[in-house]
């Protein structure tokens, strides 16, 4: 029997046939703990089979006993929880079981499922019957999928429930990663664990209103897991958004609750989030408390650290904006499994960029692991991501205690950069900053060489890495006398000269300015030509 010193309650979710009373009777086994199976809870009390609930009274007053059940274990300690399929679809219970407990989602293929059912004699499943069990499992599975997907996934198909009771024990007991950050303002803490999104309050210690600032899509996922607040505000997805007009109507919905100096803005989202609600936080009633919970590779392993918080002009991206401390970060890498694959791959680009500038160790790793993201199959392991996330963002944490407000080494986090916002600007946006990271560190490389810093093996080994993670290497039909154009416009210019971070010969990054145009539109031309 394990020592168990967590009293939080341990509630399993899921569709049916995943697995969630055989696996939660061994957890608590094995931690001591009362299980409890909320449908064999509700057929003891009302005395009948759940089909037989559905037949007398209809499904609509069997959700409303499962609202009452959860309320009601909501309240206690050290429990394991078995949940209905459908329990945890309803943010009120979500809410409820989140408070005093940590929530799992066990997933199987349709195929597991439906084997498991019919092996399954003690259990009458209600919503499958029919002629076609296995063509139901996959519309309920569609249905619920966006509900599951706010959970920490853990994956049952080919393992014994034993199996998954020890990958459930392991990640329970994983206690969250907490870095320091020293700031001349005042340090924080950034935290990265895995299902820690709903401990907001707890983690941070703050006592007055928390406001969440998100985007219509995190919220959807994401809402219903943060306990303890006061308001959402959301706002529409896409980098169009991360302007004026939509920092004025969050100032407006501020005023209309009340909120005032003494509270707490959350960001809840990706780097447009952060930004907008980092300018937000800074600038309303100068200055309220600030709080990052990046939901987004790109924003955990970066845009989250250093205070950095902007917004776009027509003329240009990052044009106005400010520095804004975070009180804390709190990283949930649970969150990145409802990613879609080609974010989660956008966000391995500036992971690729910390590992060129500043730990040749993190790189190797990147470039011998499999991070591939491949569709519908994140990964298996949240261990795996957690460390990497870690990794990353303790190059970002040293570099930015060395220089918090961008006067020398700093500025090498825009290896790439200058050639990225330009293709950002010139597609419209239609090209994700990941991808434009990803090949403007080629063309700073190309261009580096170009100008005598750098062997050409260091582009070739660049190409070779993003190529793998699946990231573009070659500038896809842009005019190159555009991109020049954005560039004039970049706020990292000096004067009329252009600034390029590049990589030199020892692995270091190197500021360079004073750039022949020709040499930069000799890279553009060379990084339109089509990969052999």
């Amino acid at each position: 029997m394990m020592q168990d010193k967590d009293n939080r309650n341990i509630v399993l979710t899921g569709f049916m046939g995943t697995g969630k009373t055989t696996v939660g009777k061994l957890l608590a086994a094995q931690l001591n703990r009362e299980f409890v199976d909320t449908d064999d809870l509700i057929q003891v009390r009302e005395g009948m089979a759940i089909p037989d609930i559905f037949l007398k009274y209809g499904e609509t007053v069997f959700r409303k006993m499962e609202s009452e059940v959860a309320k009601e274990l909501g309240k206690r300690e050290r429990l394991v929880i078995s949940t209905g399929g459908r329990l945890m679809l309803d943010p009120a219970n979500v809410e409820a079981l989140s408070r005093e407990g940590r929530v799992f989602c066990l997933i199987a293929t349709p195929q597991e499922i439906l084997s498991r059912i019919e092996n399954d004699d003690e259990h009458i499943r209600p919503l499958l019957e029919g002629p076609n069990p296995d063509e139901r499992i996959v519309e309920l599975l569609k249905e619920r999928q966006k509900g599951y997907h706010r959970f920490q996934k853990i994956i049952t198909n080919d393992k014994t429930p034993e199996e998954v009771t020890a990958d459930l024990l392991d990640i329970f007991h994983d206690d969250p990663k907490r870095f320091s950050i020293d700031h001349p303002a005042a340090p924080y803490e950034y935290v990265v664990g895995s299902g820690i999104l709903p401990f907001i309050r707890q983690l941070t210690g703050v006592t007055g209103q928390i406001v969440v600032i998100t985007d219509t899509a995190v919220k959807e996922l994401y809402g219903p897991s943060c306990i303890d607040i006061d308001h959402i505000i959301s706002f529409p997805v896409g980098n169009h958004h991360k302007n004026l007009a939509t920092v004025q109507s969050i100032y407006d919905k501020l005023i209309d609750i009340g909120f005032d100096r003494s509270g707490t803005i959350v960001a809840l989202g990706g780097s447009i989030v952060g930004d907008v609600a980092g300018y937000v936080a800074a600038t309303y009633m100068r200055g309220v408390n600030f709080i990052q919970c990046p939901t987004s590779l790109l924003a955990m392993a970066d845009t989250s650290i250093g205070g950095k918080a902007s917004i776009d002009l027509p003329q240009g991206k990052n044009l106005i904006g400010v520095y804004k401390q975070p009180s804390m970060v709190i990283a949930d890498v649970a969150t990145l499994q409802t990613l879609p694959p080609e974010a989660f791959t956008a966000g391995m680009a500036e992971i690729v960029k910390h590992g060129l500038i500043a730990d040749s160790g993190l790189l190797a790793k990147v470039e011998h692991g499999n991070w591939h993201h491949e569709s519908g199959t994140l990964f298996t392991s949240l261990f795996e991501v957690q460390a990497l996330v870690a990794q990353a963002i303790q190059v970002k944490i040293e570099i930015v205690q060395e220089d918090p407000f961008e006067s020398g080494r700093r500025f090498s986090l825009n290896l790439g950069h200058t050639f990225a916002h330009a293709i950002e600007q010139v597609s419209g946006y239609s090209i994700n900053h990941g991808e434009a990271v990803s090949m403007g560190m080629v063309a700073a490389a190309n261009l580096s060489y170009r100008l005598g810093h750098c062997q050409p093996d260091v582009q070739t080994r660049i190409e070779a890495i993003l190529a793998t993670i699946g990231l573009p290497i070659r500038i896809p039909g842009l005019d190159p006398i555009l991109l020049v154009k954005a560039m004039e416009s970049d706020k990292k210019r000096l004067g009329t000269n252009i600034r390029f971070v590049l990589p030199g010969r020892s692995g270091n990054a190197l500021v360079v300015d004073n750039v022949d145009r020709s040499a930069v539109m000799a890279t553009l031309h060379e990084m339109k030509r089509s990969v052999a």
